[in-house]
């Protein structure tokens, strides 16, 4: 009897202080010789479909992350990773390179280094990031990593939010542009009953920055837009500077401090006087279950801009694997996104 067409998928899943992460790390033939932005083109042109399926319902949801570890292009990486939400590939992303470190060690995707300390670097869409990632004889600890360069690119771009009056945020690159906007309305704090008011604010941010501000990074020509809005106010917590919540494209909240959102916010605070350069600081997200360490570790030039180079460590869990059927024939198994 005739065998069902069909295609299976591996992935595995992760969280990071809350934030999911779906790691695609096979069953992808990227043509050779292709570098990172050159492989998201092949993805999107060749495996949309593969993304829509793995994000939306009925596999995933409105909040779905996504990485596809890839093949390194050149011997300076050791591979190359293609962040995506349900909507956008991302140029970085921190808690999602928190917990590929962590699960390319733990599963023998790398080889461990001989200390406990393994370094993996990795070829993303905003540059070279490093990761270290720490392990004993039976768990892997954490992931530190060194981001591509952070920089203040607009200080003090004048918003309006119907019912809170003016306000004003700053554009920082951190891996992604963020536009951060100090929050201090004690009625509506940052926590998760919160995140669809947050999720409505981030809209009307967003839209405005996008008609105020035109941006392009200095070195990457590709990265010109601000996808993120990140409300903060001081943390309850004693140990953390802040509290915030990285609204992801006008429609969700990242549950984690943010890896590329430390970065943006370390980059706006030591503009502003607020940290110094070397200076420790815990970061705390929307759900509160952690803290994410971030360090300023030099300076360094973007172009003509001053940019700063951050670190951020933090931890992260496996929660599963999933051997995932693509059925051709079955129509809604290529994803669908509900109003």
């Amino acid at each position: 009897s005739p065998m069902l067409k069909a295609r299976f998928i591996d992935v595995m899943y992760t969280h990071t202080e809350g934030q999911l992460t779906c790691i695609v790390n096979s069953g992808i033939p990227y043509p050779p010789g292709t570098d990172i932005l050159q492989k998201r083109d092949f993805l999107a042109e060749k495996y949309g479909d593969l993304k829509n399926s793995l994000m939306h319902e009925p596999r995933g949801h409105p909040s779905m992350y996504g990485g596809f570890l890839t093949p390194p292009s050149s011997v300076d990486y050791d591979a190359g990773i293609i962040w995506t939400d349900g909507v956008i590939y991302n140029d970085m992303c921190g808690h999602g390179t928190i917990a590929l470190g962590m699960a390319m060690v733990s599963n023998g995707l790398v080889e461990e280094g001989d200390s406990g300390l393994t370094t993996i670097r990795l070829e993303t869409m905003a540059g070279l990031v490093t990761a270290e990632v720490s392990s004993t004889e039976d768990r892997v600890e954490w992931t530190k990593f060194e981001n591509v360069p952070a920089y203040v690119a607009e200080q003090d771009v004048p918003i309006e939010l119907p019912g809170y009056g003016a306000l004003k945020a700053d554009i920082v690159f951190g891996g992604n542009y963020f536009a951060t906007v100090r929050w201090d309305n004690p009625d509506l704090m940052v926590c998760p009953e919160n995140e669809s008011r947050f999720c409505e604010m981030g809209q009307l941010v967003k839209q405005q920055i996008k008609d105020k501000v035109k941006l392009r990074h200095p070195t990457k020509q590709h990265i010109d837009y601000v996808d993120i809005v990140t409300f903060w106010h001081d943390s309850t917590r004693p140990e953390a500077f802040y509290r915030n919540v990285h609204v992801i494209g006008g429609l969700w909240g990242d549950r984690s401090p943010g890896g590329t959102g430390t970065s943006a916010m370390m980059a706006m605070l030591e503009a502003r006087g607020k940290i110094k350069m070397g200076q420790t600081i815990q970061s705390e997200g929307l759900l509160g279950s952690g803290t994410f360490e971030g360090c300023l570790v030099r300076e360094t030039k973007l172009g003509n801009h001053r940019a700063v180079v951050p670190t951020v460590k933090g931890t992260a869990n496996i929660i599963g694997y999933a051997k995932w059927l693509l059925d051709p024939n079955d129509p809604v198994s290529k994803g669908f996104v509900t109003s």
